[in-house]
Protein backbone atom coordinates (compact mmCIF):
# COMPACT_ATOMS: atom_id res chain seq x y z
CA UNK A 1 0.00 0.00 0.00
CA UNK A 2 1.37 3.53 -0.86
CA UNK A 3 2.40 5.00 2.76
CA UNK A 4 0.95 8.53 1.49
CA UNK A 5 -2.40 6.99 1.64
CA UNK A 6 -4.30 7.68 5.03
CA UNK A 7 -6.69 5.17 5.72
CA UNK A 8 -8.51 7.75 7.92
CA UNK A 9 -11.51 8.39 5.78
CA UNK A 10 -12.51 11.50 7.35
CA UNK A 11 -9.24 12.99 6.31
CA UNK A 12 -9.45 11.58 2.79
CA UNK A 13 -12.99 12.96 2.25
CA UNK A 14 -11.95 16.33 3.81
CA UNK A 15 -9.14 16.88 1.47
CA UNK A 16 -10.94 15.80 -1.37
CA UNK A 17 -13.77 18.42 -0.99
CA UNK A 18 -11.74 21.38 -0.17
CA UNK A 19 -9.48 20.86 -3.17
CA UNK A 20 -12.50 20.49 -5.56
CA UNK A 21 -14.11 23.45 -3.45
CA UNK A 22 -10.51 25.44 -4.44
CA UNK A 23 -10.73 23.98 -7.95
CA UNK A 24 -14.48 25.38 -8.51
CA UNK A 25 -12.99 28.89 -6.87
CA UNK A 26 -10.31 29.29 -9.28
CA UNK A 27 -12.57 28.26 -12.24
CA UNK A 28 -15.31 31.06 -11.34
CA UNK A 29 -12.43 33.25 -10.73
CA UNK A 30 -11.65 33.78 -14.26
CA UNK A 31 -15.84 34.86 -15.16
CA UNK A 32 -14.92 38.16 -13.62
CA UNK A 33 -12.65 41.02 -14.54
CA UNK A 34 -12.08 42.16 -11.30
CA UNK A 35 -11.34 38.09 -10.30
CA UNK A 36 -11.70 37.94 -6.56
CA UNK A 37 -12.31 41.53 -5.49
CA UNK A 38 -15.47 41.22 -7.78
CA UNK A 39 -18.59 41.06 -5.38
CA UNK A 40 -20.46 38.60 -7.15
CA UNK A 41 -17.59 36.64 -6.75
CA UNK A 42 -17.22 36.76 -2.97
CA UNK A 43 -21.03 35.89 -3.31
CA UNK A 44 -20.55 32.86 -5.11
CA UNK A 45 -17.54 32.10 -2.74
CA UNK A 46 -19.58 32.46 0.39
CA UNK A 47 -22.33 30.17 -1.07
CA UNK A 48 -19.96 27.66 -2.32
CA UNK A 49 -18.40 27.41 0.99
CA UNK A 50 -21.15 26.96 3.00
CA UNK A 51 -22.88 24.32 1.05
CA UNK A 52 -19.66 22.84 0.96
CA UNK A 53 -19.19 22.61 4.55
CA UNK A 54 -22.92 21.96 5.71
CA UNK A 55 -22.90 19.14 2.99
CA UNK A 56 -19.24 17.46 4.31
CA UNK A 57 -20.84 17.48 8.12
CA UNK A 58 -24.01 15.49 7.00
CA UNK A 59 -21.62 13.09 5.22
CA UNK A 60 -19.26 12.69 8.32
CA UNK A 61 -22.59 13.03 10.45
CA UNK A 62 -23.64 10.20 8.33
CA UNK A 63 -20.13 7.88 8.70
CA UNK A 64 -20.48 8.60 12.23
CA UNK A 65 -23.66 7.30 12.73
CA UNK A 66 -23.15 3.77 10.82
CA UNK A 67 -19.38 3.43 13.13
CA UNK A 68 -17.20 4.39 10.70
CA UNK A 69 -16.05 7.98 12.13
CA UNK A 70 -15.79 9.37 15.74
CA UNK A 71 -15.88 13.46 15.96
CA UNK A 72 -13.14 15.26 17.61
CA UNK A 73 -12.58 19.05 18.29
CA UNK A 74 -11.68 20.19 15.34
CA UNK A 75 -14.28 21.68 12.90
CA UNK A 76 -14.29 21.31 8.87
CA UNK A 77 -14.35 25.30 8.53
CA UNK A 78 -10.76 25.57 11.14
CA UNK A 79 -8.70 24.33 7.79
CA UNK A 80 -6.45 22.21 7.03
CA UNK A 81 -4.29 20.45 9.96
CA UNK A 82 -1.32 18.50 10.49
CA UNK A 83 -3.36 15.58 12.38
CA UNK A 84 -4.75 12.20 12.31
CA UNK A 85 -7.72 13.79 11.02
CA UNK A 86 -6.61 16.59 8.76
CA UNK A 87 -8.88 19.19 9.95
CA UNK A 88 -11.81 17.10 8.74
CA UNK A 89 -12.62 16.98 12.62
CA UNK A 90 -13.75 13.19 12.18
CA UNK A 91 -10.86 10.14 12.63
CA UNK A 92 -11.53 6.23 12.17
CA UNK A 93 -13.74 4.83 15.21
CA UNK A 94 -12.04 2.15 17.02
CA UNK A 95 -14.03 -0.75 15.78
CA UNK A 96 -13.56 0.63 11.77
CA UNK A 97 -9.61 0.38 12.34
CA UNK A 98 -10.05 -3.19 13.69
CA UNK A 99 -12.04 -4.00 10.84
CA UNK A 100 -9.35 -2.19 8.36
CA UNK A 101 -6.68 -4.57 9.98
CA UNK A 102 -8.62 -7.61 8.91
CA UNK A 103 -7.74 -7.22 5.57
CA UNK A 104 -3.79 -7.23 6.40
Amino acid sequence: MNEEFSKEVGKSIYHRWMSNMKFTLDIEEQKYEKGRDDQRFKFFKKMLMANTYENMRKCFKDLEDIGILVPGEEDVKDGYRDTPSGGSGYQNSDRFNAWLELDN
